[in-house]
């Protein structure tokens, strides 16, 4: 047969297949189900070989949406199992259709007593050669998301009906994310009993009263997937943590093992050192500073490789981008100004802490005590030291160090009333929430400066007309955006830039309102027309290629901005 002969035929067969196939033809239907598998295959092979890279991708979407559709299906059959009580099949019908010899006209025979398989997990992990935890996973998402079987053999609907419907008719939407928000919602939810005869619906509530399946079915209709997936984490996260009571592990700096010639820790941080251990850590790992260089070359293993990581983080100055801002400084993040007023030491200690015979083989007595210690505890005692030394506390130290930063966001009804202490609660940057304790010591330690949003959440007094972003812009515009505004940017801040909306050589002004947070790569990305930025109602929106959004809706970013 030619490969047009193929073509004509599998188009015949396409045709076909809308009608209803004859009852006794089932057999028939597996031979042909085993030919296109065994066609599919050879496809398969034949088109990985190309050189064409539209064949690759037109390929590779091809698989993907083969491979939803298999995951769909393999709980539709695990119901199927189920129902037909196939682990009941006597030893010779089974051996008859692993060889593929089964007579399908004769009628199936079933084991009367006890039976190789218990159940139908035990039969799919054993028959289908899977893993007994994988077997029973598929057994208990059928029943979240296919259907459930009541004791006299019948089956139901599934538990979770509207997350049953987006999984089995939303050909686009993955059918993993899915299946993993039903076990999650599933968790809430007391025992079902359905398979002795008191089937049960999903009764968990969110706070506002709504089940939290509504919830679920709401954030899963998120088009984009990076902002659908975050959304979805979180609204579960937060769940789980209104439900179940935990005990907070002791802060501190704890000596957890030690392997060889390596000493193991283990840190444990609350509040307000949270977000300074996370700016820490982010401004090591950030380029654009040069004690992030400093902290990133003393990783790498020889001077060229050093060098290399320089030539990348410094680009030729050869396009608009460039022109917008410089790429090694950024006066919200760089560790080169000098500390500010919280990050130094105030009383600088000058007598030493140990007197002689305290010190065994150069290691510290960790139960002595000293003066100024009150009720601090050993391991506490140890963090502050190593949170001190990440400070640079010491004035006449000149090397490059990274200073954590802390900005907190604070809304203007938490500040109406400071006699309620309850509501003063804050947003850091890095978006962990701190509790009116840590927010109000922030508040008297730090510099205060505030930004108003008028309706159309613009902030409306910070701007000047001059080229660079001031860093009352930038905060401005960070507070509004929360991070890059293109859909599914993840970037921490550190990382982001500031991009002129309406272009500075086109004629555009430097203001908070004309500015907007963009990752390198998508700042790269817009000069280069990669993606298209518009203005609506005062906001910059992203329309994203083609044949990402064939719609091309112009979007925001959300993962930053929902709560």
């Amino acid at each position: 047969m030619s490969i047009h002969q193929l073509a004509a035929t599998l188009a015949a067969l396409r045709i076909s297949l809308t009608g209803n196939f004859p009852r006794g033809a089932t057999a028939l239907l597996l031979e042909i189900m085993a030919a296109c598998c065994t066609l599919l295959l050879r496809l398969s092979h034949t088109l990985r070989t190309s050189t064409d890279p539209r064949i690759a991708a037109a390929h590779a979407q091809l698989i993907e949406t083969l491979h939803r559709y298999t995951l769909r299906e393999q709980l539709h059959s695990i119901i199927a199992l189920e129902s037909t009580g196939a682990h009941l099949i006597t030893d010779e019908d089974l051996a008859a259709v692993r060889t593929g010899t089964t007579d399908f006209s004769t009628p199936a025979h079933q084991h009367s007593g006890r039976a190789h398989y218990l159940n139908t997990a035990d039969f799919a992990a054993k028959f289908l050669d899977l893993n007994a935890h994988e077997a029973m996973r598929r057994v208990n998402d059928a029943h979240l998301l296919i259907a459930r079987r009541a004791i006299d053999g019948s089956t139901m609907p599934p538990r979770l009906t509207k997350l049953a419907d987006l999984y089995t008719s939303s050909a686009d939407l993955d059918p993993r994310m899915v299946a993993r928000a039903a076990r999650a919602l599933d968790s809430f939810e007391p025992t079902d009993t359905c398979f002795e005869g008191l089937p049960l619906a999903p009764t968990a509530l969110h706070s506002d009263g709504q089940l939290l399946e509504d919830h679920a079915v709401q954030l899963l209709a998120e088009p984009e997937r990076n902002t659908r997936e975050s959304l979805l984490n979180n609204f579960i996260s937060a769940e789980r943590k209104a439900r179940k009571k935990t005990t907070a592990p002791e802060c501190g700096l704890f000596l957890q093992s030690q392997v060889g010639d390596r000493d193991i820790w283990k840190l444990v941080v609350a509040g307000d050192q949270r977000e300074e251990m996370r700016s820490h850590a982010a401004q090591s790992d950030n380029p654009r500073t040069d004690a992030g260089k400093s902290a990133r070359a003393d990783q790498s293993g020889s001077p060229d490789e050093t060098q290399a990581s320089k030539d990348q983080d410094h680009p030729a100055d050869d396009g608009p981008l460039n022109s917008d801002a410089p790429l090694n400084s950024d006066a919200l993040f760089n560790s080169n100004d000098p500390m500010p007023p919280w990050a130094q030491d105030p009383t600088p200690e000058t007598q030493p802490l140990l007197k002689e015979g305290e010190q065994n083989a150069g290691f510290v007595n960790p139960s002595a005590q000293v003066p100024g210690d009150g009720n601090i505890s050993v391991a506490q005692r140890r963090l502050n030291a190593l949170l001190a030394a990440m400070k640079n506390s010491n004035p006449s130290n000149t090397a490059k160090t990274v200073t954590p930063k802390i900005a907190i966001h604070i809304k203007l009804d938490a500040l109406a009333d400071l006699k309620n202490l309850d509501k003063l609660t804050s947003v850091t940057e890095h978006g962990l929430k701190l509790g009116p304790a840590d927010t109000g010591q922030l508040i008297c330690q730090g510099d205060i400066y505030r930004v108003i949003f008028g309706p159309n959440s613009q902030p409306l007094d910070v701007g000047r007309s001059q080229r660079f972003f001031t860093e009352a812009m930038k905060r401005a515009i960070y507070a509004r955006d929360k991070g890059c505004i293109v859909p599914g940017c993840t970037a921490p801040v550190e990382m982001l830039e500031y991009h002129h909306n309406n272009w500075w050589e086109n004629g555009g002004c430097t203001s908070s309102a004309n500015g907007s947070c963009l990752c390198r790569a998508h700042h790269h990305a817009i000069h280069a027309g990669l993606l298209t930025l518009s203005t609506i109602g005062g906001l910059a929106y992203i329309t994203l290629p083609k044949h990402l959004d064939p719609l091309q809706i112009p979007a925001r970013n959300r993962i930053h901005t929902v709560s």
